[in-house]
């Protein structure tokens, strides 16, 4: 198992912005999981329960600017941990002001029209592996 301190992870932060490259081993695997590790890494240190999409833009754009990873390695990485979900982000319920009332009505405890409830729609969110 990598394990990967809060240390490493300014220093990761930090070969980033130099656009220094990351060491890993060199057969396909290796890259892919190095690239998992600094995904969820950096993916926990920043907002991802209220904002998921906007974290992984923002690890996407990290990323890209760097130069090691191609924007397909990293969409094939966030796509191998995502998981659909109807436990909204605040940045979902803000893209769908229809729901947030929905859900505002709900915890309140309005149910009176409880037998007409529609499908909700999906939002997608991502779970990675806790690296320590």
């Amino acid at each position: 198992m990598l394990s990967i301190s809060q240390y490493e992870l300014n220093e990761i932060i930090q070969k980033i912005k130099e656009k220094s490259p990351f060491e890993y081993k060199e057969s396909h695997r290796g890259k892919a999981r190095a690239l998992r590790v600094i995904v969820s890494k950096l993916y926990y240190s920043l907002d991802y329960k209220n904002e998921p999409q906007a974290t992984r833009e923002k690890i996407t754009q990290l990323l890209l600017y760097h130069g090691q990873f191609s924007r397909e390695e990293i969409d094939e990485t966030f796509k191998a941990s995502s998981r659909e979900t109807t436990d909204y982000s605040i940045e979902f319920l803000k893209q769908h002001p229809e729901l947030a009332r929905s859900e505002a009505l709900k915890s309140k405890e309005f149910r009176d029209e409880e037998d007409g409830e529609a499908e909700k729609p999906l939002e997608t969110k991502y779970i990675f592996p806790h690296y320590t």
